[in-house]
């Protein structure tokens, strides 16, 4: 019988149903669901389950932007119920729901427990980012820090291990997790791949590329390829256009060529009627003058793209502009979005087609191939429920780039499974020092997720090493006699063929070397003395009960044997040792390294150790800074611009050569902790340099000074300066609440009123 269950005018899907059967039975759950099938509907219900009780719930997500959104989304269901709390954004932060990033989560479970002692649910959105390289280790954490009373509900699209990363997450909590794993979209994905200007289902492609061999695409004109990629967005635009397959998400792995294309898009197609241009218009001039952005050069640009019905969408956009490119999507006036993979993440927007660019990523090290996670992700984006029959994704084919096997399995092949990144970071481990016993430790660092599936080949080595030892067994030698000195004749044995061999060297140089009666009379003479060594060898050789035998060479061959089967088994059973405490050694030697800069004693932390265990970003050089007395001595706008410097990352990649500008004047003292963390960087390869080359604008916004005036001074996008504000924002309240100098705290305090201002603190909530 067909179940035709409602929550909130939705009728539920069979495994909405099921999940919300687990949670109303007190379990824990981890529901793996594609993009777009209902996953938050689930957490809603949850959320509202809990706030009927007198207990708190906890709602985390991985980015800042992610978890704005879901504020503002629970704030107009539930009202002052919901706070959040980001790290630079604190609002209602005792709240029965909070929102919070799980680096806030984590913090809280290991720093104050006693917060978080009345949740009953945490709930972790895109919990597959727990196989982040970066920050993985965050979700692992979080997890096992958790009070033993809380439940949890992990959401993320579809992971081929969630069984897997059930049992782990079982084995931590010491209760039951119930697995969900919902394969079906509720919208299918039909895929098409763009060819030689065409748009072909997979069966033509193959007729096509099969039909050219290797040489012919290594012998094409670079040219040829690189106006194919240069204008393969006009084609997919007009194709979809013209099968009535707009809106599309245009999907790009650079920010500069998200712009680019957008902004030749734009001058190349109207993709909007007279209304829609006009309430486009309308919305972009309202955005403008709330934020007074009439001189930012992006601005203007984007009113003029908008306005054609073509947006771009990327961290380096500011936020404002950011939210209104979502609105505008959302009202489905906008037809063309040139969006980064972020936008996969941080915004649930779906649309009837994706496209791809390409199909090669640079991940931070070098450029690769796109996981099939990443592209199941993205791609999951197309389609929105109850308007399109299909969601169409628009996939190029390079043959330069990927075969077409390498293509198919990308597509059409299965998923990788989710594996851990886990690392402990100093301020871990001082937490783990002060707050646990030496054993307590030890149990702790045996429950993350790398060891549990490190724990899964265990069977396998120890099968290897009881072959070994079996093996070993067999072939160490057996003597009848009742005594022997076996080990004792092999240390003279072992002499006794270096010896022999070394003065087999020598004959066969003198052979190679000398001529004549002469060198013939000098051989013989070797000869003899070789033999004269040999005879004395042999008589020493009679002198031990195993040289006296006749087995004698039977039990040397086996000897040797069991030798090599030894040494074979010592790097089996390190292997097997390594793999049954991975993290044991990493802690101990970062603990080592904290001993030595004086954070620990045996008692527990010393002064440097309680600031850095309270501090997450760049905890050794934040404390280090402040034990030299920089925060003491500096004005509150040269700390904001040292503590920008901590946490900047500069782009090289896709910037608008801001390397070209002439380095600004750098004030004395931002200079010398420059110098003072240098000389750090060269003692400890763990620490990242002072970076100062945006201290002038951080000290003209401290002055007062006008966000576009400032921009004019940089060429790094408003975005990325923006962000680096807010970061900032977050490293000095994370700084005021780990030390107890008043009058510090106090200075503190007006560095942030002099950074948090203007568009700086618009973006911490837009309204």
């Amino acid at each position: 019988m067909e179940l035709n269950v409602k929550y909130r005018d939705f009728v539920l899907d069979k495994f909405q149903i099921q999940a919300i059967t687990e949670l109303e039975n007190g379990h824990s759950l981890v529901l793996s669901a594609p993009t777009g099938s209902g996953k938050t509907l689930v957490a809603e219900y949850l959320i509202e389950k809990v706030l009927k009780t007198d207990q708190r719930i906890i709602y985390t997500s991985p980015i800042k932007a992610l978890s704005n959104q879901k504020y503002r989304d629970f704030s107009r269901l539930y009202g002052d119920k919901v706070g959040i709390l980001t790290g630079d954004v604190v609002i209602n932060r005792d709240a029965q729901a909070l929102i919070v990033t799980t680096e806030v989560y984590r913090n809280m479970a290991i720093e104050d427990p006693e917060a978080i002692a009345d949740v009953s649910y945490v709930i972790f959105d895109e919990i597959h980012f727990l196989g982040d390289i970066d920050r993985g280790t965050v979700w692992e954490e979080s997890i096992i820090f958790s009070p033993k009373t809380v439940r949890f509900l992990a959401l993320s699209a579809t992971i081929p291990n969630c069984e897997e990363l059930a049992r782990w997450i079982e084995s931590v909590i010491d209760h039951q997790v119930k697995v969900i794993s919902h394969n079906q979209r509720a919208v299918p994905l039909a895929f098409q791949f763009h060819y030689n200007k065409q748009i072909l289902n997979f069966k033509d492609l193959k007729k096509k590329a099969r039909g050219r061999s290797d040489k012919d695409f290594r012998g094409r004109d670079r040219r040829q390829f690189k106006k194919e990629g240069e204008y393969k967005h006009f084609d997919i635009i007009k194709q979809l256009k013209s099968q009535d397959k707009l809106p599309l998400l245009y999907f790009v792995f650079s920010r500069a060529l998200a712009d680019k294309l957008a902004h030749d898009t734009a001058r190349q197609m109207n993709l909007t009627t007279p209304a829609q241009k006009q309430r486009i218009e309308e919305m972009v001039d309202a955005c403008i003058e709330k934020y007074q952005l009439h001189n930012l050069e992006t601005a203007q640009k984007m009113r003029e793209e908008l306005s054609r019905g073509v947006g771009r969408h990327h961290a380096g956009l500011l936020p404002q502009l950011k939210e209104l490119v979502e609105i505008l999507f959302a009202e489905r006036i906008l037809k063309v979005l040139f969006v980064t993979e972020t936008f996969a993440v941080g915004v649930n927007m779906p649309a009837r087609s994706v496209a791809y660019d390409a199909l090669k990523k640079y991940d931070g090290r070098s450029f690769r191939n796109m996981h099939s996670l990443e592209f199941c992700q993205i791609s999951g984006r197309a389609g929105r429920r109850g308007i399109d029959e299909f969601g169409w994704v628009i996939v190029p084919f390079n043959p330069r780039d990927l075969s077409i096997d390498e293509l198919q399995d990308l597509v059409y092949g299965d998923i990788e499974p989710l594996e851990s990144q886990f690392d402990l970071s100093f301020n871990s481990v001082l937490n783990l020092y002060s707050g646990h016993k030496s054993d307590e430790v030890r149990t702790i660092l045996k429950r993350n997720f790398a060891q549990f599936q490190a724990n899964k080949k265990l069977p396998h080595l120890m099968d290897k090493v009881n072959k070994l030892r079996a093996d070993i067994e067999r072939v160490t030698p057996r003597c009848p006699e009742k005594r022997n000195d076996l080990d004792e004749f092999m240390k003279f044995h072992k002499k006794k063929q270096q010896t022999i061999t070394t003065m087999s060297k020598q004959i066969g140089q003198i052979r190679g070397g000398m001529y004549g009666r002469k060198g013939r009379n000098y051989q013989k003479q070797i000869e003899n003395q070789l033999g004269g060594i040999q005879d004395e060898l042999r008589e020493k050789e009679r002198q031990f009960i195993c040289g006296r035998c006749k087995s004698r060479a039977k039990c040397i061959s086996k000897y040797y044997q069991a030798a090599r089967l030894n040494k074979k088994l010592d790097y089996w059973r390190g292997l097997m040792e390594e793999q049954q405490e991975l993290q044991l050694p990493i802690y101990e030697r970062k603990l080592e390294i904290l001993r030595q800069l004086g954070y620990i004693d045996e008692t527990g932390l010393l002064a440097r150790g309680e600031i850095a265990s309270r501090i997450h970003t760049e905890e050794i050089t934040v404390t280090e800074l402040y034990f030299q007395g920089y925060f003491h001595e500096c004005t509150p706008e040269e700390i904001n611009a040292i503590s920008l410097g901590l946490i900047y990352e500069h782009r090289r990649r896709g910037q608008n050569n801001d390397e070209r500008r002439p380095m600004a004047k750098v004030p004395e003292r931002v200079r010398s902790a420059r110098g003072f963390v240098n000389s750090l960087v060269r003692q400890h390869p763990f620490i990242k340099p002072l970076d100062v080359r945006l201290s002038h604008l951080m000290i003209s916004w401290c002055n007062g000074e006008d966000f576009e005036e400032m921009m004019k001074k940089c060429d790094i996008p408003e975005g990325d300066l923006i962000r680096a504000f807010r970061q900032t924002i977050d490293l000095i309240r994370q700084m005021r609440d780990a030390i107890k100098d008043q009058s510090l705290r106090d200075k503190l305090l007006i560095c942030l009123d002099l950074l948090n201002r203007d568009i700086v603190l618009a973006t911490e909530l837009r309204d």
